[in-house]
């Protein structure tokens, strides 16, 4: 009896314990064992978008969100709490190629806007890339931040738990970052080594996980998934669909990375069939072909195939921490933290208020001296009642290198080559101040400045200037050239806004005129600008403009100029109208003077020609996508240039002219070609490559 007693309980003990067994199992099941796994892929990565909404649509809810490179940029949103359908909307709003374009810089006497095309810094102690950074790094902490302060810096705490794969540049294995700066984790993720600057974390270089894994998916099951769907987008299709040599290369490449991925393989792999001539590198102004991709491959790939139990929905976000009782800013410069601290002083300590932290973030890159501001929340007490509790508020800024060299070469056959140039030098422990000589040299206009730009954190992100200059300008007029050369200095104060996208420039000259076409003499007085800053990447229209000039002095004039413009998509179609007054004293020198041919404005016409007292011009952009992300545009323009406000009444002072081009616009400055024609009988061929100045 005894016996079978004995063994009764055995049995029953192992019944239990089976039954726990199961139980654990089981919970282990639904606690997060059902992931997703996003690979890199550049541009061709945001099909990912796609993929989660073809995921959602099947029932799919993955706890755990794997990705590198452009699959870290789409997972961590998702990750956050966003929906697909509000991923898409990101991606969507976003001018990727405008993301890799450098900051422009107020230069030469006039301080007008210019874009660099390169930007080398001497000294500089991290791995750096030749592409911008600073627009990206904005952009995902704008995404980001909010999310990162409410976890905590723990990704298992965000609504789906999060891995972003970097590597080691120095080893090239892998690294998971599940904590931290969560917008610096996935700028970390894709940071292309050479393209783009490394992130340092912990002592090491970060750069971009597809040098050491392409598709995590190892990285997941390490993480204690079970069950994992990747998506792949640059895995080539079994046959080659290309013979050229670029093709060739490229498959070369991505048959490299293929064979680098580790031994595991996904449960469901998803293999979006993405447009051949979309690489990598190449960003679509419209994705919607890539989503589409994205959501039939999920249709095609994962449909009947899927696993639907163990996964659950997202949980809710955190709530926010209420208050932000201290500020800390790392970064070794001393000049840069004083004007942190001053911009970032009525975020903390305040009560949290993302819209106030993004603000100052926005503020810091507005005074040109910074590549990176990261804001983190660090938690220093928790509420007893479930709410947010009190955090530190810790900004991490990277600086410009302290001495850089930037410039930009352009072309265009009307004005022959041109270039400009700058070197600078960044000193100033309690308010940062950049020395610069720069230097401009065209066919037309070629002018030397020596520089001092102060940024006193009191007054940042407006920042004062001072400098030297020395301008020559040769002026076409009919029957050859006319040379005006100016020597003096100047004294001002100018700002760059990022919300709206604004300049401002306010600027006190004084100068000696030489002209060939009046008395030489000093000339002095204001300046001031307003003016939109337009993308490198515009495709029509132009940038709103507002500019006032007054000259007292021996030689004396003023001068004003208006340009307004509206810009619209309609469907594949850019469409924008333009208006353009610009009118000058009559007594002012001939560069001042303003003429229909300046910036090509009336097709067919060169640059100087039809010069007056006052010019008016008014026209209408149209563009449409062509091959590899250009644009046909046709432009059409109607202008008068005269001295009588009466002549602009007679029909034959008015110029009607159009233009159709072929225009790519890329974060290096337009390329361009195409045919001008006008009512005075011209034409000619117009081409351009770079920034326009």
């Amino acid at each position: 009896m005894n016996t079978i007693r004995a063994v009764c309980q055995d049995l029953c003990g192992q019944v239990i314990a089976v039954g726990w067994v199961l139980t654990l199992l089981l919970a282990g099941e639904a606690s997060g064992q059902q992931a997703v796994v996003l690979g890199g892929g550049g541009s061709r990565g945001l099909a990912h978008a796609g993929v989660l909404a073809g995921l959602e649509e099947l029932g799919y809810e993955p706890e755990l969100v794997v990705g590198t490179s452009m699959g870290a940029i789409i997972g961590s949103l998702y990750a956050a709490g966003r929906s697909p359908d509000e991923v898409w909307r990101i991606v969507q709003a976003q001018d990727w190629s405008e993301l890799f374009v450098h900051m422009p810089r107020p230069v030469g006497p006039r301080r007008e806007l210019r874009y660099p095309q390169l930007e080398v810094g001497v000294g500089v102690q991290r791995p750096a890339g030749l592409i911008a950074e600073w627009q990206i790094n904005r952009a995902l902490v704008h995404l980001l931040f909010d999310s990162g302060a409410r976890s905590g810096g723990d990704f298992d705490r965000l609504p789906r738990r999060f891995r972003s794969v970097a590597a080691d540049l120095r080893t090239g294995e892998a690294v998971a970052i599940g904590e931290g700066d969560l917008a610096r984790a996935v700028r970390a993720s894709m940071a292309v080594p050479g393209v783009f600057a490394a992130v340092a974390r912990g002592g090491a270089p970060l750069v971009d996980g597809g040098i050491a894994n392409y598709l995590p998916i190892s990285v997941a099951r390490a993480e204690g998934a079970r069950y994992v769907v990747a998506s792949d987008v640059i895995r080539p299709s079994p046959e080659i669909e290309d013979f050229s040599a670029p093709a060739v290369a490229l498959r070369g490449l991505r048959l490299t990375l293929r064979n680098t991925l580790p031994d595991t393989v996904a449960d469901v792999l998803v293999m979006p069939d993405i447009p051949s001539h979309i690489s990598e590198a190449l960003f679509p102004r419209d994705p919607t072909p890539l989503y589409r991709a994205g959501l039939e491959a999920v249709r095609r790939d994962a449909a009947g195939r899927l696993s639907l139990s163990g996964g659950s929905p997202p949980r809710a976000p955190l709530p926010q921490p209420e208050s932000l009782v201290a500020l800390g800013i790392e970064t070794a410069d001393d000049g840069i933290a004083a004007l942190a601290r001053r911009l970032f002083r009525d975020a903390a300590p305040a009560r949290y208020d993302t819209a106030r932290v993004l603000r100052a973030v926005d503020r810091l890159y507005e005074t040109g001296l910074v590549d990176g501001v990261w804001p983190r929340v660090e938690r220093v007490a928790a509420a007893d009642d479930g709410a947010g509790g009190a955090g530190e508020l810790v900004v991490r800024v990277d600086p410009v290198a302290r001495t850089s060299v930037v410039g930009a070469a352009g072309y265009d056959n009307d004005r022959g080559g041109r270039i400009w140039a700058s070197v600078s030098t960044r000193a100033g422990a309690t308010e940062p101040f950049v020395f610069g000589v720069t230097g401009s040299l065209g066919s037309l206009e070629r002018w030397a400045a020596a520089s001092l730009r102060v940024h006193p954190p009191a007054t940042a992100p407006l920042a004062w200037s001072a400098g030297a200059h020395h301008v020559s300008n040769d002026i076409r007029v009919p029957g050859g050239e006319l040379a005006v050369r100016r020597t003096g200095g100047w004294l001002g104060a100018e700002v760059l806004r990022l919300r709206p996208s604004l300049a401002l420039a306010a600027i006190a000259t004084a100068e000696h005129v030489a002209r060939d076409d009046g008395e030489d003499g000093a000339s002095y007085g204001p300046l001031l600008r307003i003016e939109g800053v337009s993308p490198l990447t515009r495709l029509v229209g132009a940038a709103p403009l507002l500019e006032l000039e007054a000259r007292a002095g021996d030689v004396s004039y003023r001068r004003v100029r208006a340009r307004a413009a509206a810009q619209t998509e309609r469907g594949r179609w850019s469409l924008a109208a333009l208006m353009d007054i610009t009118s000058a004293s009559s007594d002012a020198p001939v560069d001042v003077l303003p003429a229909l041919g300046d910036e090509w404005l009336i097709p067919g016409m060169r640059w100087g020609e039809e010069r007056g007292d006052t010019r008016v011009v008014v026209g209408a952009d149209v563009a449409h996508p062509i091959v590899l992300e250009g644009a046909a545009r046709l432009r059409l323009r109607a202008g008068a240039s005269a001295g009588d406000v009466d002549a602009f009444r007679e029909s034959d002072a008015w110029a009607l002219g159009a233009a159709l081009e072929l225009l790519w616009a890329t974060p290096l400055g337009p390329i361009m070609g195409g045919v001008g024609t006008n009512t005075r009988g011209e034409w000619r061929l117009e081409v351009n490559v770079g920034p326009w100045f």
